[in-house]
């Protein structure tokens, strides 16, 4: 009788250590977005060497918070686009719904196409992502990229679907410490502009117009792609560069300096490319004007 007794109470204790030790196992929780954007200039339809209905563009890492106002602008300004609009979000637990403890899934629809996302986390901040379309019911691989999530920062690719049109997934990570690698420090202040920086920005902007967060920038008709650099292939590396640009009366650009840059080894490719951009001519008051504006420029392999 009282080894009848013991067997209840041996599977409850395990019961309750079952539940104890499930509810203390770390979790990370995934936050992930999808957007869709809209380019300065008219769509380029890109040229596919396969059938699959997206091809990547590049993977950034953003320092954002996470917040969606800030979060959207930070991918406008990155991807050069003129507006952006979120199209779903989701929380997600890696390792729910009977996944893989390492893993995660998630579904949803695109302009009338189904997708799946598959996320594996590989340790140390680093994950996998397998994105597939659904084709007659069956997965169909379009797509698979590595990602590293840094804490309070937010990591982002892009895609565009047959007609050019852009896409944008976002992803932000929250659990244990451990688990997450920290953000390095901030870098130090930037010591004042000198004296003669500040007139060389002065004498770029004289006597143009200078387009403002408010204005919309003169279309873009002409698009060329930047040489992506030997030096930069062979280290595997990946990065931006932002510049402001000066267009003249019938849209050429004229002068262009480079503000900012992931990496120096990229900006002298971004300037030749930008050189034999062209756009519409500016008209403001029926006339039309010489005018400042920033873009950017993304390489990615």
């Amino acid at each position: 009788m009282k080894k009848k007794a013991l067997i209840p109470a041996l599977v409850l204790l395990t019961a309750a250590w079952a539940s104890v030790t499930l509810r203390a196992a770390p979790q990370l929780n995934m936050k992930l977005r999808v957007y869709e954007g809209t380019r300065q200039g008219a769509l380029i339809p890109p040229k596919f060497v396969t059938s699959s209905y997206i091809q990547p563009t590049i993977t950034a890492n953003l320092r954002t918070g996470f917040e969606l106002d800030k979060e959207k602008d930070q991918i406008k300004r990155v991807f050069n686009l003129q507006d952006i609009s979120l199209l779903t979000e989701a929380d997600l637990i890696i390792g729910e719904g009977g996944q893989a403890p390492d893993r995660v899934r998630h579904y949803f629809r695109l302009n009338g196409s189904a997708f799946t996302i598959y996320i594996i986390w590989k340790g140390q901040g680093r994950f996998l992502v397998n994105f597939n379309e659904i084709v007659a019911d069956e997965p169909k691989n379009v797509l698979v990229t590595e990602m590293t999530l840094i804490g309070g920062h937010s990591a982002v690719f892009g895609f565009e679907n047959r007609q050019g049109k852009p896409y944008f997934c976002s992803f932000h990570i929250t659990g244990p410490p451990e688990k997450i690698p920290i953000p390095p420090p901030p870098p130090p202040p930037l010591p004042p502009a000198p004296p003669e920086l500040k007139k060389e920005i002065q004498d770029f902007e004289k006597g143009a117009l200078k387009i403002t967060n408010t204005m919309t920038p003169p279309r873009l008709l002409k698009l060329v792609d930047p040489v992506y650099p030997e030096a930069a292939k062979k280290e595997g590396l990946h990065g931006y560069v932002f510049l402001n640009i000066r267009t003249d009366e019938q849209g050429n650009v004229k002068r262009i300096i480079v503000i900012e840059s992931s990496d120096r080894i990229f900006n002298e490719a971004a300037v030749q490319a930008v050189k034999q951009w062209k756009y519409e001519p500016y008209i403001q008051d029926g006339r039309a004007k010489e005018v400042v504006f920033s873009v950017s420029v993304a390489f990615s392999r």
